[in-house]
């Protein structure tokens, strides 16, 4: 079913206050979660609501969120985000990030003791309309081995970086894992079975049931090359940034204690190296060229990272946001229980 894109944000925002946020960070963490559902990443979207809720209820996690920076010099910051919602962190990263890159050319901030963050497309795409390349990755709970190990050690630590052109800016947001978790978890709850390059069982074979991948671990995007990628990300967003990092982080969707989720943010201010109005045409003369080159056999569309992102963004801004039946039904029995007004219309 379609659901308008300012409708979402305001039953977001009325479930988030109901449990205690302030309207500022309400409206923040609403951006980012609807954000990625209008760009069909419903992994990271709204469905979120239920897990922040469960946890904010059973106390591991604290809300109103009061991410601050509690460290900084020069062109860097730290970033406590206090056991908190990880998307008013995050954008307070990105925020610091960029005004130091302003100052600075580069900035890089660093966030500790967060939760998760959504999608990271949805925050570096941000700092790209605003004239910044912006490189974003994040560590999460154990679930994928290093190469060669059988045992789970990384999470999915994800990586996002955006840059701007003149027409759709570059995005390349993804999992250094195969395929996210949450395209597992979602594969489980509708009961459907998943490729068989996704995950390995709890005995390390190939499996094509949802439930053993997560028993199980994930494959690393090009085998060592992702597991390698999956390690420096959890080095430099966790382990630098004085986070949890490797098997210390903790899983957010069960209620196991603090998350200790890392992040890393970088910005570039493109202005300090070259006229962002000439960028951005170099940028666009490069996409073209890309996008025009001979296409593979069947291939009808050449399309750059983000591409896709930004055309359901789009279509979801005129014509809403497509939401299966059960998470309509999820928030609005999120809005009742906590004192909200609000409803989406359900149409069957």
């Amino acid at each position: 079913m379609k659901v308008p894109v300012e409708t979402l944000k305001n039953v977001t925002v009325e479930i988030l206050l109901g449990l205690g946020e302030t309207l500022e960070n309400a409206r923040k963490t609403a951006e980012i979660l609807v954000r990625a559902d209008m760009r069909d990443i419903p992994t990271h979207g709204t469905y979120l609501l239920n897990v922040i809720a469960m946890r904010a209820e059973n106390g591991q996690l604290k809300i109103p969120t009061e991410a601050k920076v509690i460290s900084e010099k020069d062109s860097t910051a730290i970033i406590d985000g206090a056991d908190g919602i990880g998307m008013v962190a995050a954008q307070l990263a990105l925020e610091v990030a960029m005004k130091k890159a302003k100052e600075y050319g580069v900035g890089l901030a660093l966030v500790r003791n967060t939760n998760n963050v959504g999608c990271l497309g949805c925050y570096t795409e941000c700092a790209a309309e605003k004239g910044f390349i912006a490189i974003m990755s994040c560590n999460a709970a154990p679930a994928m081995a290093p190469w060669g190990a059988a045992e789970k050690f990384l999470g999915t630590n994800p990586i996002s970086i955006s840059i701007p052109s003149k027409g759709i800016n570059f995005t390349a947001d993804m999992a250094t894992s195969v395929v996210a978790r949450g395209k597992i978890r979602a594969a489980a709850r509708k009961g459907t079975s998943i490729p068989d390059n996704w995950a390995l069982d709890p005995e390390g074979r190939p499996t094509t049931d949802p439930q053993k991948a997560l028993e199980g671990t994930l494959m690393p995007i090009g085998g060592p090359k992702g597991s390698s990628l999956a390690m420096v990300i959890d080095i430099l967003s966790g382990l630098l940034a004085g986070s949890g990092y490797g098997n210390q982080l903790k899983s957010f969707h069960v209620l196991e204690g603090p998350t200790r989720v890392g992040v890393s943010c970088l910005a570039v201010d493109i202005a300090h190296f070259m006229d962002l109005t000439t960028f951005k045409d170099l940028m666009s003369n490069y996409v073209e060229t890309v996008k025009n080159l001979r296409k593979a056999y069947g291939v009808e569309e050449i399309l750059i990272p983000g591409e896709i992102r930004r055309r359901n963004e789009e279509k979801s801004l005129k014509d809403g946001i497509e939401l299966d039946e059960k998470t309509v039904l999820a928030l609005n029995e999120l809005v009742k229980k906590l004192g909200g007004k609000s409803e989406i219309s359900i149409s069957l």
